[in-house]
């Protein structure tokens, strides 16, 4: 009889069905001692799924179960639904091996603590000086530094290569891709010298590594990894937190905040980012079941090629999830506030997110065969960025470059279309084969309409365009240049403009991505100066666009706030 009542109340605690006070406290007590809280429970429809991962962080459906986690923020949402759910009670993570020293971290079958991962960075880049340099995207809560590194023929210098991201492990208990970043940097730094695929993309690309998005996750109050949660600090799904025109009331924490800074301050063709809970690629969209990204065939191409190389490398049976290793995110399930879809629709990038094992703490013993199922499907993917049509757009009277929108008739849709670099003019529209009519237009231009051929996804064809001046033309030559500094800019920009702009002038800066963040009107009077605060701009790079209101004369120039 003991024993009978003994099971029963078992069962009611792990079902937690009978008593919602003791399936609230245990609750808090598992993500008091572990930062967070798995629960499982009966795939409840679309609709109300739908509903619930605006508020909770869903991580996968696996047999009509949904796997989801929560933080402390979410334990009074979830309890009010009234689901029957079960807790899966966590354990220290055993299979984690912290390195005893920076040399064996870099044998890349254990773990680094942060000081070695800060390490290891700063390495790699003093012992290729020019290829290699660190920055830095931001700090998290907690003080950690995101750190990036830059690989590049030229690595001090903003050459006009098609820029590329790698980011991993932004959910901080998805330890995989944390290591294989790492990995790939010194691969891509050793070999950048080969004659073969890896001296082509440090010779011709800007690549960007940021191996660790969410230190303060994954080195959860130690220096070493023991219970890392996939939450930031004050409990936030960084994959969950980007802006999102289906759930506007997502609110940025600081590292979301500081990687959208980082982007803005650069025009990423193609990225991906690395998790793990599945083996997959998934692509856009997360968000919309029913439409379809304008190039989702491409999508569906390279998705598959990175899938399909990494089995003709690894055991039967690996990277098989979903449609045999590749899917459409909102086919699988649907989130918003997701990383993919952010820099995809706002940015205008092409982004996919790649699930690299279905254990999410990988043992340290199994990362050399992560990584020699991938490493080839990780260059591969980078691959990309030289195919499709490439160009520059400029000033057809002196040559300047123009920060023009490309976009297809007929095609593009959900903010497909890309913008041409405003420092360089240079473009990049990957798409796949067919006859595409790209038309080029920007402020102050007559429009124009190119036909290109692309017979084969793997080709790059490239085009020079020039756009001429409309009647009221911008003022935009060599001889009538803007005077602008400091260069960057922290707290204030100051303006000299040319005679002519001498009345009310309307100032906007313009983003990377064509969006206006800030628009005023000024008055430089004679001296023909402007003194502008800029605390309000987030940092990046901007396109400075003043306008004289009375005459419609227009003058532009790059800017950089910090």
């Amino acid at each position: 009889m003991v024993k009978r009542y003994l099971s029963l109340f078992f069962l009611i605690i792990t079902s937690l069905t009978a008593n919602a006070q003791v399936g609230r406290n245990l609750l808090s007590v598992e993500i008091e001692k572990y930062g967070q809280v798995e629960v499982r429970f009966e795939y409840p429809g679309f609709t109300t799924l739908l509903e619930i991962g605006k508020q909770i962080s869903v991580d996968n459906i696996v047999d009509g179960q949904v796997i989801a986690y929560l933080s402390g923020n979410d334990i009074d949402y979830f309890t009010s639904l009234n689901l029957p759910y079960k807790v899966i009670f966590g354990t220290e993570t055993k299979s984690v091996i912290s390195a005893a020293s920076v040399e064996e971290a870099m044998q890349w079958d254990v773990y680094p603590t942060y000081q070695q991962y800060d390490t290891i960075m700063h390495k790699l880049a003093a012992d290729y000086p020019g290829i290699c340099r660190v920055d830095t995207i931001g700090e998290s809560i907690n003080g950690h530094l995101i750190l990036a590194l830059k690989i590049s023929d030229n690595v001090d210098l903003d050459e006009d290569e098609p820029e590329v991201f790698y980011s991993s492990t932004m959910h901080g208990d998805e330890l995989a891709g944390y290591v294989l970043m790492l990995q790939l940097a010194e691969y891509l730094l050793i070999n950048s010298e080969d004659g073969g695929l890896v001296q082509q993309l440090v010779d011709s690309l800007q690549i960007w590594i940021n191996p660790l998005a969410n230190p303060d996750g994954t080195y959860l109050g130690s220096d070493t990894i023991s219970s890392p949660t996939r939450y930031n600090a004050i409990g936030v799904d960084l994959n969950r937190n980007f802006p999102d025109p289906m759930n506007p009331a997502i609110v940025q924490t600081q590292e979301t905040i500081e990687m959208i800074n980082f982007m803005n301050g650069h025009n990423f063709v193609i990225s991906a980012n690395f998790h793990s809970g599945a083996e997959v690629v998934n692509y856009p969209w997360d968000r919309w079941v029913s439409a379809y990204h304008a190039d989702d065939p491409w999508f569906e191409k390279i998705s598959r090629d990175y899938a399909d190389t990494v089995q003709h490398y690894s055991g039967t049976g690996y990277f098989t999830d979903q449609n045999n290793g590749i899917t459409r995110g909102a086919a699988w399930y649907v989130i918003f506030g997701g990383r993919q879809d952010y820099v995809t629709y706002e940015k205008q990038g092409r982004e996919v997110t790649i699930e690299q094992d279905n254990i999410k703490q990988t043992a340290g013993a199994q990362l050399p065969l992560l990584w020699e199922y991938n490493y080839r499907s990780l260059l591969r993917y980078l691959e990309n960025a030289f195919y499709g049509i490439h160009g520059r757009v400029t000033d057809d009277d002196n040559g300047d470059p123009v920060m023009a929108k490309i976009f297809i008739t007929g095609h593009d849709t959900d903010s497909s279309h890309i913008y041409s670099d405003p420092g360089t003019g240079s473009f990049v529209r990957l798409i796949n084969t067919g006859s595409w009519d790209l038309t080029f237009s920007a402020d102050g231009y007559n429009p124009v309409t190119i036909t290109f051929e692309v017979s084969d996804a793997r080709v790059q064809l490239f085009r020079e365009v020039r756009l001429i001046k409309t009647s009221s033309g911008i003022i935009e030559n060599r001889l009538s240049r803007m005077r602008i500094w400091p260069v960057p800019a922290r707290n204030y920009l100051e303006i000299d403009l040319p005679e002519l702009f001498r009345g009310n002038c309307e100032v906007s800066f313009i983003t990377l991505s064509g969006k206006q963040l800030l628009i005023c009107i000024m008055n430089p009077g004679e001296e023909h100066h402007l003194s502008l605060s800029t605390d309000n701009l987030p940092s990046g790079f901007y396109i400075l666009t003043v306008k004289d209101i009375l005459s419609g004369n227009i003058i532009t120039g790059r800017v950089i706030i910090e």
